[in-house]
């Protein structure tokens, strides 16, 4: 069985982190380490980590020096990733506990490249699940790069409801970009979608996400719509180069 290396940004998370932290440890899978990425926090968040570091082996922290923003705090956790896969969660979301279990179990029976699952979006307002049986089973990189550039759906551009292979990330030198502050999650994914072959979805949700009033999501001025339209020209760029990539193989095939 491969390590799934979960990588978790944290910066004042005091008031959800214990919820998040008890749902890694409800996995019915072990095989998985946790590595949080301590952005210069100001409340308990490190003393929180820590009490559940010392009853937890495959749980550790790293901390940063300054806040330097998510992106830059799951570059860094990359950078620690031991396992063979690797994925994403925040402070403030949490698990079903089948959540490892599939992942681990779905890179093991098909040898895919990315792997997705529903999730549920949570709020004060109440419980909404996401989930298409429309989508599910093995699909290709058109499919997959369709439904992280949709507006809505069971898979989009987040990162939490995927886990990627680190070999691959590394490989082709990918990475959060620090300079969006938002999209990033979806530049990540596009870039990575374009590099590799093969991706599975299971519509079951496992994954709780938590959605504050006052969310990066539910916020815009002008530096977020700088963002967007970066972020934006960044995944156009990156269809187009891998839509010649093709083309040139393709002309080189038939030469």
């Amino acid at each position: 069985m491969q390590l799934l290396s979960i990588i978790m940004p944290l910066y004042n998370e005091e008031r959800f982190l214990s919820r998040c932290l008890k749902s890694l440890e409800a996995q019915v899978n072990s095989h998985f380490e946790v590595i949080m990425v301590n952005d210069a926090s100001t409340d308990q968040t490190a003393t929180i980590a820590q009490s559940f570091i010392k009853q937890n082996p495959n749980f550790r922290m790293v901390t940063q020096a300054h806040n330097c923003g998510i992106s830059a705090a799951r570059n860094r956790g990359i950078q620690e990733a031991q396992g063979q896969l690797i994925t994403f969660l925040d402070g403030d979301d949490w698990l079903e506990p089948q959540y490892t279990d599939f992942f681990l179990k779905t890179f093991q029976q098909y040898q895919v490249d990315m792997a997705a699952c529903g999730y549920y979006k949570e709020s004060q307002r109440g419980t909404i699940k996401v989930w298409g049986k429309h989508v599910q089973g093995l699909i290709n990189r058109t499919e997959m790069i369709r439904h992280l550039t949709k507006i809505s759906g069971q898979i989009m551009g987040y990162t939490w409801n995927k886990v990627y292979r680190l070999d691959l990330i590394k490989q082709h030198h990918l990475k959060f970009e620090s300079d969006l502050s938002l999209m990033e999650d979806q530049v990540f994914n596009i870039q990575y979608a374009a590099s590799a072959h093969n991706f599975y979805v299971q519509p079951i949700p496992l994954y709780h996400y938590w959605q504050h009033v006052k969310s990066a999501t539910h916020t815009y001025d002008l530096e977020s719509a700088k963002s967007i339209g970066l972020a934006n020209y960044r995944i156009v760029k990156t269809l187009l180069d891998l839509k010649n990539n093709i083309n040139e193989t393709e002309d080189s095939t038939h030469d």
